[in-house]
């Protein structure tokens, strides 16, 4: 033991006399500080998405050369270059990664960024053609541009027969109706239920593949009483369908939002009290925010309303009958909204969010048409009716039975079409302007955009015209000289003209995509 101590206390020392020479094979990395990149706009599926990383490096002046790069889309590598050129292949919001390898040392720097892919077909003007009696759709999309100003202009395209390019082994079906586009399979999701003879069907939203016969949704697969649908209310927890026998039939959904196919509808239709109803139409409504579905039953010539809501309550799918608000009282000559005998209901609209809403109607004696303006408010059984207004039209000797009529959503206009003369009456001013004659055809239908910046103008000779709603093109001695802002000549034998939405998200916002 003590031979050992000796030793050890000699190569301690020996050690400590050591001079480092400083030889030692060190290589300081350009390693990576920090990578960023621009918020991406939506891209349409199809077209090419960019993305630019900013890159900031500890020694800026190196050459980057030393890096690798893998962009993956989820889990599939869709580019190994610096800077992202790619043609995504899925809708929705994707999740794209950029990966950063330093070879030297193997080390990685990720970098993730969301980006929304639309489909092409998301949001626009869609269209349900009759082609020689078989159904088929057509489609107009907006695109906003930028100049080398960064000043928005808008780009209008327009897919010709697209349901039959895109499936031409399997036909859409035959007698085409109506257009539903206001159906959600979610807060993010849409389906479009298209009307017609034997076979009605949701599409899917992004491409309109088929997804399920509207006939499913009822008990045996059949529709009660030998009716078929003229029209739907997807009503979030609680769905309806307007009947050809004038009734209305429903089904209480067990989710708030996307339930449309979820369980069956009752096949005994409700009855509303004072002798039943025939419903001849269901007003164009913010049901989303009013919880009104408003119809029009010509049978007793009087509105009723049906509950529904966002939320989850008692009262869904209850009948609501109108009653004057406490304190409101009516004008000398008020054509109730529960009696409206001896009147001939032309158009109902409504124009604020569900609350506020216009009648055009008919007296059958003197041929006079009246507009009515009121307010409705929703008490779970009973619609409140308040700050009731009515007038002889402005539009007497220029419309007829024929007139098509749109009032446009939060604004002081009602647009109308008489022949092939389109015209919009301000209803502070009481003025009537024409905005443009079309010099053929006669005006089938008005539709407004996301926005209500524009209209969608079809004719029934198969033209199709945009037009701007600015204020400027409204104050012009001629409003159609600069207000078509695109047009295609024949779309066809349009049966019907629907905005299509895209989402719940777009259609409460009253939006565009994006």
């Amino acid at each position: 033991m003590k031979l050992w101590l000796p030793l050890l206390f000699a190569i301690l020392a020996v050690q400590a006399c050591y001079k480092d020479k400083g030889h030692y094979d060190l290589v300081d990395y350009n390693m990576i500080k920090e990578i960023k990149a621009p918020q991406a706009p939506p891209v349409i599926l199809g077209d090419t998405l960019k993305v630019n990383p900013a890159i900031s490096w500890k020694f800026p002046d190196r050459d980057t050369l030393a890096f690798e790069y893998e962009w993956r889309q989820v889990d599939s590598v869709v580019s190994r270059e610096r800077y992202l050129k790619y043609t995504p292949d899925i809708s929705g919001y994707v999740m794209i990664y950029l990966y950063v390898k330093e070879k030297a040392t193997g080390i990685e720097t990720r970098y993730a960024m969301q980006i929304q892919v639309v489909s092409p077909y998301k949001a626009g003007w869609l269209f349900l053609l009759n082609n020689n009696g078989k159904s088929g759709l057509s489609f107009v999309r907006r695109d906003a541009k930028k100049d080398p100003n960064n000043v928005t202009w808008y780009e209008y395209k327009y897919y010709p027969n697209l349901y039959d390019n895109m499936f031409p082994g399997n036909p859409l079906g035959d007698n085409p109706q109506k257009l539903i586009t206001r159906a959600f399979t979610d807060y993010s999701k849409d389906e479009v239920l298209v009307l017609q003879g034997n076979t009605p069907v949701f599409l899917n939203g992004d491409d309109f593949s088929k997804v399920l016969s509207f006939r499913n949704s009822f008990p045996g697969s059949s529709f009660p009483n030998g009716a078929y649908p003229l029209n739907f209310i997807d009503g979030g927890t609680v769905n309806y369908m307007h009947g050809s026998d004038g009734k209305m039939y429903w089904k209480r959904n067990t989710r708030m939002m996307g339930g449309i196919h979820d369980g069956l509808f009752i096949d005994v239709p409700i009855y509303f009290e004072g002798g039943g109803a025939h419903i001849s139409e269901l007003v164009e409504t913010a049901y989303d925010r009013s919880e009104i579905v408003y119809l029009y039953d010509d049978q007793n010539k009087r509105f009723v309303g049906l509950y529904s809501t966002n939320g989850d309550n008692s009262f869904i799918g209850g009948k609501m009958y109108l009653r004057d608000a406490d304190g409101a009282t009516p004008p000398a000559g008020w054509v109730s909204l529960n009696n409206q005998t001896g009147y001939t209901l032309k158009y109902c609209g409504d124009y604020s969010n569900g609350a506020y809403f216009m009648n055009i109607i008919k007296n059958d004696a003197t041929g006079q048409y009246m507009m009515q303006n009121y307010r409705l408010a929703m008490r779970y059984t009973a619609i409140d009716v308040s700050e009731h207004k009515q007038e002889v039209f402005a539009g007497n000797g220029i419309v007829s039975d024929n007139t098509v009529y749109h009032r446009i959503f939060n604004s002081s206009y009602l647009f109308f079409g008489e022949g092939s003369k389109l015209y919009f009456y301000d209803v502070n001013t009481k003025l009537i302007t024409l905005y443009h004659d079309f010099g053929t055809g006669r005006i089938k239908k008005i539709v407004s955009d996301a926005a209500s910046g524009e209209i969608g103008i079809l004719l029934d000779n198969g033209r199709f015209s945009i037009c701007s709603l600015k204020n400027e093109v409204l104050g012009a001695p001629n409003p159609g000289q600069t207000g078509i802002l695109f047009t295609v000549p024949n779309v066809g034998n349009v049966v019907d003209l629907a905005w299509k939405w895209g989402s719940y998200f777009e259609y409460s916002n009253r939006r565009y995509p994006g």
